[in-house]
């Protein structure tokens, strides 16, 4: 008897438009910080940018918000910030603007005021209000998207944004530390002890002769090994659930490919360089499937355009750096099926496209490809930068059916 679907993740459910600023449910503050982000990437984001998260946003009830100008460059100095938003509290607030300071956590009314201009007015001068008096807020994720986009903004030049960010990175949460640590462009995440598989793999090490025409592998993302999940490897649930419900020939020895995880271009390039390495060195035969998480699908990709066959690619969560025309022409020639999962607005996405002008979308015509996301209805759709790396949600939706398919398809073409 299988058991129950899990019900949605509270922290995720969307609340949409102004009825996020109205509540303290943890939804709510993750749709605060969806807002946050969402509109720092319309303010400060590139125009492609700013037209990929323009359906997620516009679903979540984000108000648009015009490109920053050399003219809003006067309000990235702290004590001309800190008056601007002083004067909107002032001309907006519930409350005496007098009593507020820099940093000082927001009342709720207020920040419902200040969200409202920004709906009002669609200016960068009312963004950065709002975000400028949300970084005091007593919400971690709520502070660190705030202080994401306007260190963004600022280049580096608020302080007040970065102490925010640099306190972030030793958060509990893995969440918040994955977000502060990617605007602060970390490159080890911050942590200590790497995560060890919970179960062991099935094999002692690289059999004698690999069983299968070809091999299929998991790829992890950035600081895989400093987070609590390491869903890639052998013997873990979603590894195990992969090779019995989808892709028998996934790599199960306990010399699995692994990449440094740092967050780095040169880190990416370097565990691209190393996958046909790790391969050859264990004598296995082509790939077959790819299953790679955040930029573990840039590995891949990059590993694709250098020469690498691979029958078909599974990027979850995966941002869609800039490449050459020639790059993706490459990756196009030797990537058979491409199947794309993402969720709306996941908040460590955006983060890296305001520091590295990635997109939460890969273009179709730049990398053809079978999309995997939620009706914006569902509360399972939004913000998560983990949810395609959980059992239970592959076995909810019935993922692995969906990679069976795609990989009929994929059988035709390479």
């Amino acid at each position: 008897m299988q058991p129950p679907p899990p019900a949605p993740d509270e922290r995720f459910a969307p609340v949409f438009g102004a009825a996020a600023f109205e509540s303290e449910s943890p939804g709510a503050i993750s749709s605060r910080a969806g807002h946050f982000l969402a509109m720092g990437t319309a303010a400060f984001g590139s125009r492609e940018q700013t037209a990929d998260v323009r359906d997620d946003a516009e679903a979540l009830g984000v108000p648009f918000v015009a490109p920053a100008t050399e003219d809003d460059l006067l309000w990235s100095e702290q004590s001309n910030l800190d008056t601007l938003t002083r004067l909107a509290l002032q001309d907006h607030g519930a409350s005496d603007a007098r009593d507020w300071s820099g940093g000082s956590p927001p009342r709720p009314d207020d920040e419902l005021a200040l969200w409202q201009n920004v709906e009002l007015t669609h200016s960068v001068p009312s963004l950065l209000a709002l975000l400028n008096h949300s970084r005091g807020s007593e919400h971690e994720l709520q502070r660190v998207a705030a202080a994401t986009a306007l260190r963004t903004f600022s280049s580096g030049a608020l302080a007040a944004a970065d102490e925010v960010l640099a306190a972030a990175t030793a958060s509990t949460d893995e969440h918040v530390a994955a977000i502060a640590n990617t605007a602060l462009r970390r490159s080890d995440g911050g942590g200590s002890e790497p995560a060890r598989p919970t179960r062991s793999p099935t094999g002692g090490g690289a059999p004698t002769t690999f069983a299968h025409a070809e091999v299929s592998l998991a790829i992890h993302g950035t600081w895989a090994q400093v987070t609590a999940d390491p869903w890639y490897a052998p013997g873990e649930p979603l590894h195990s659930h992969i090779q019995v419900a989808s892709t028998p020939n996934l790599y199960d020895e306990d010399t699995y490919y692994t990449w440094s995880g740092e967050y780095t271009q040169a880190a990416r390039d370097a565990g691209s360089a190393e996958l046909p390495i790790w391969r050859d060195a264990l004598a296995l035969p082509p790939f077959d499937t790819v299953f790679a998480h955040s930029h573990g699908g840039n590995v891949a990709l990059t590993a694709a355009a250098d020469g690498e066959r691979i029958r078909m690619l599974v990027l979850m969560h995966t941002p869609a750096l800039p490449r050459s025309d020639e790059q993706w022409a490459a990756i196009r020639a030797r990537v058979g099926r491409t199947v794309v999962m993402r969720t709306r607005l996941d908040h460590v996405v955006l983060a890296d496209g305001l520091v590295n002008g990635s997109s939460q979308r890969f273009d179709q015509n730049l990398l053809p490809h079978h999309p995997v996301v939620l009706h914006w209805a569902n509360a399972d759709a939004w913000f998560s930068h983990t949810f395609f790396t959980e059992v239970g949600k592959w076995l909810q939706y019935d993922l692995a059916g969906t990679v069976r398919r795609q990989h009929r398809y994929a059988e035709q073409l390479v």
